[in-house]
């Protein structure tokens, strides 16, 4: 089955926003994407604090441990995309970084999440920081996209 091809609208009819608006949407997207990423940061280490201690027949499961290896770096790629700042992207981790300091201490009433003999949390509480800091550095590291050149009028066209 052949697919018709698409129309293309001439370059004057489409709509293009003013600098100005351009400027305020690309504001918006950037403090919305870190805000997304730092509450997602937050609620994220709040779940694998809570999911630290559990054990399933006895055994500790490092459900915790695998959830922060896995969304860390992909918290740490979406913040410095949207922002496209390593410095910003710092803001998720930090987030991630003092619910679980906050998770290794004393309630008022002495209850404790991560305790001494809790390996799932201890090495949560190591790795977690690394897999942040993995990912924003591949993320800034990565080379961008060159943006798409527009095409010459007097080349042949290619079908």
């Amino acid at each position: 089955m052949v697919w018709p091809e698409p129309e293309q609208e001439p370059a004057a009819s489409r709509r293009r926003l003013s600098p100005e608006a351009e400027r305020v949407l690309d504001i918006s997207i950037t403090v919305g994407g870190l805000i997304v990423a730092t509450l997602l940061g937050a609620g994220l280490a709040i779940v694998e604090a809570l999911y630290s201690p559990l054990r399933v027949g006895g055994f500790r499961v490092p459900v915790s441990l695998l959830m922060a290896i896995v969304t860390n770096p992909l918290l740490g790629w979406f913040a410095f995309t949207t922002t496209r700042s390593r410095l910003a992207a710092l803001l998720p981790a930090a987030a991630w970084c003092v619910v679980w300091i906050l998770s290794a201490g004393r309630t008022s009433e002495g209850d404790l999440i991560i305790t001494d003999d809790n390996w799932v949390g201890l090495l949560t509480l190591f790795a977690g920081p690394l897999a942040f800091a993995i990912g924003i550095y591949l993320s800034a590291m990565r080379p961008r996209a060159a943006a798409p050149s527009t095409p010459d009028p007097s080349a042949p066209a290619a079908h």
